[in-house]
């Protein structure tokens, strides 16, 4: 419907042009006439005339964007800040959760000393913790150092190298170095022994430095993601300068790379501590047959001997680790306070990498030792071992134990109730981290801080403390308690726990989109919802897509959300294998990963021949040279 116009308006409008000779803005005219309009006309839309056409902008009173930024506060403190809020107060109740009741007390904490000193099980998980993160950030920063920065050999094989270790899960990993390096049943032990005649092993990695070795493969992977941007943006000026004054390659990275980055270098160091004190998987597959306690097994253990669970004791060595987690924090921003750090420029087109001359095969090697150690040995294991009779047997291979799979008459819906879970977990994470990233990126200062605030939660929680959380969170409400046991309940805590990895990978994305094609949108008439649904979101849907299968393969791989919020009676690909593997059954384990394997290859490649077209499809509209654009009249 047509505004009425103001009969003020048209004289001024018509009095200043005359007087002129040129069309004057009437948006000034106009805002001096708003305080003589009544309420209801302040609702309408207000038409601004120029050369080239109309604009609609709308003053209504009840701002859209503001509703929107309620609701995503709203999700934000229910799917995060609430879970953490009940964890700490659980930690005080006595009574369970699903039962409700009971009244305030700290006999949980003192429980919890006797708990976390079981084999060693705080000492163990420091050492495991700051260990993992020593090695891991050293490996990413020189990997993300030699794609990003150098001419090496290989390096643009070193993304797609480390984007596969991340979509591979931390339970791969367990069950791989297991039937690899099994003291007595590993496949290297077994071929080391076969050829040499030696009765004593090549390798252990049932031990603390196995786990570590294997932790930090892993999670060098994840910390690479948050190094990979910085380092690609660093300026060379301050480089090029030590350079030329005869400093080393060696003593510039050293003394002025590595100073640049400090901040993130703090930050990954920050989480790579958290998530080393949190990690469960390989702690609990392969610490557990080797006796080694750690503070995320305890906690499992707790819920497991006694019925009903001992949920406030499971939640006082929770809000232990969440304490620890907040000092570290603190020291982070005490380390940071009051220094500036100026490390990001322009880059233009004519970057030059650094030229690593006889560095060159060195660089080279790391890149194959990583891709050696991250894909090519698990890998080859797993299958390998999914072809023996028994680990470590290296005669009668036969397709026995993919026969007695396949007759598993649960096995089919397994596979279909895991991709459900996954598909369904995948698309509503990944549509809400894109939200995120796109509003933060959209926003101001302020609410970025909020935003930014609220989505690291996750890295507070992860693992098996997450879903107690969730457990506390969803269940202490009347109306909530019967999502517990369900499916929709298992989809929450595995949002949660992937969100934060995916609300990073998103904000890069949306980066990259420049905010002067979405005002140039709306100049030519297109409202909001239109710039998003016809710019943004095409723009944005070939990230969404690689993102959507990321955290398909995320979910699939996670093992402490559905140990604990599964449905009773149901089991998940994560959990079965874990079933198999703790039952003997390893070799029978391993057909099952590799089919899982097999099936998410498949879907990989068909994601990423869908995402080269809608690259394809985007660049030839870019080539186009009139935009075509619904607007609104």
């Amino acid at each position: 419907m047509r505004p009425p116009t103001s009969p003020s308006i048209a004289s001024e409008t018509a009095d200043v042009t005359a007087t002129t000779g040129s069309v004057p803005r009437v948006m000034d005219i106009h805002n001096r006439e708003l305080g003589k309009t009544t309420f209801a006309e302040r609702r309408h839309h207000l038409r601004i005339q120029n050369n080239d056409g109309i604009i609609h902008r709308s003053l209504s009173v009840i701002n859209p964007s503001k509703i929107l930024w309620i609701v995503l506060i709203g999700a934000l403190f229910i799917l995060l800040i609430w879970p953490l809020i009940m964890l700490i107060i659980g930690a005080f109740r006595t009574a369970s959760p699903l039962v409700g009741g009971g009244g305030w007390s700290t006999a949980a904490f003192g429980k919890m000393w006797a708990e976390i000193n079981v084999n060693n099980a705080l000492s163990n998980s420091i050492i495991y913790s700051a260990a993992t993160t020593v090695f891991g950030v050293s490996i990413a920063v020189i990997l993300a150092y030699i794609s990003q920065r150098t001419n090496s050999p290989l390096r643009r094989l070193v993304t797609p190298i480390v984007i596969v270790t991340v979509s591979t899960s931390a339970l791969f990993y367990a069950v791989s170095y297991r039937l690899l390096a099994n003291e007595h049943t590993g496949i290297l032990n077994a071929a080391w022994k076969n050829i040499t005649g030696s009765q004593s092993a090549l390798i252990n990695i049932e031990t603390l430095p196995g786990l570590i070795f294997i932790e930090s493969i892993h999670s060098a992977a994840f910390v690479y993601l948050f190094l990979v941007g910085p380092m690609r943006a660093l300026g060379r000026d301050i480089e090029d300068a030590a350079l030329a004054a005869g400093a080393s390659q060696i003593r510039v990275f050293f003394t002025i790379t590595l100073r640049m980055l400090t901040p993130i270098l703090t930050s990954v160091v920050l989480i790579g501590l958290i998530s080393g004190l949190q990690s469960f998987t390989i702690p609990f597959l392969i610490g557990g047959e080797a006796k080694i306690s750690f503070i995320s097994v305890r906690i499992y253990n707790v819920l497991q001997r006694d019925s009903p669970p001992a949920y406030a004791d499971a939640a006082a060595l929770a809000v232990l680790l969440l304490s620890i987690i907040l000092v570290l924090a603190a020291l982070q921003a005490a380390l940071l306070h009051g220094r500036k750090f100026t490390s990001v420029h322009g880059r233009s087109s004519s970057f030059t990498p650094i030229n690593l001359r006889r560095w060159k095969p060195f660089s080279a090697a790391v890149i194959c030792i990583y891709a050696l150690f991250s894909l090519v040995l698990p890998l080859t294991s797993v299958i390998v071992a999914s072809f023996q009779p028994f680990p470590g047997v290296f005669t009668n291979f036969s397709a026995r134990n993919y026969q007695d799979l396949f007759a598993n008459p649960d096995f089919i819906s397994i596979i279909v109730r895991t991709a459900a879970v996954s598909a369904v977990g995948a698309v509503l994470a990944t549509t809400l981290a894109f939200i995120i990233a796109y509003l933060s990126a959209r926003s101001t200062p302020l609410r970025r801080t909020i935003i930014r605030a609220a989505t690291l939660v996750p890295l507070a929680m992860p693992g098996i403390v997450g879903a107690i959380a969730v457990i506390w969170a969803f269940t202490i409400v009347p109306g909530l308690r019967q999502l517990y046991g369900s499916t929709a309940l298992l989809i929450i805590g595995m949002i949660i726990a992937v969100l934060a990895v995916l609300v990073q990978i998103s904000s890069g994305a949306v980066s990259q989109i420049g905010r002067e094609l979405e005002d140039a949108a709306r100049v030519a008439g297109a409202r909001t919802t239109t710039v998003i649904r016809d710019i943004t979101a095409r723009l944005l849907l070939p990230n969404f897509a690689s993102g959507t299968f990321l955290a398909g393969v995320l979910i699939m791989g996670n093992l402490e959300v559905p140990l604990l919020l599964s449905p009773p009676g149901t089991q998940l690909v994560a959990t079965q294998t874990t079933a198999l593997n703790l039952g003997g059954q390893q070799a029978q384990a391993a057909a099952l990963l590799t089919v899982v394997i097999a099936l998410i290859a498949v879907i990989g490649v068909l994601i990423w021949s869908v995402r080269v077209l809608l690259n394809r499809h985007i660049r030839r509209r870019r080539a186009t040279p009139e935009l075509t654009l619904t607007t609104d009249r």
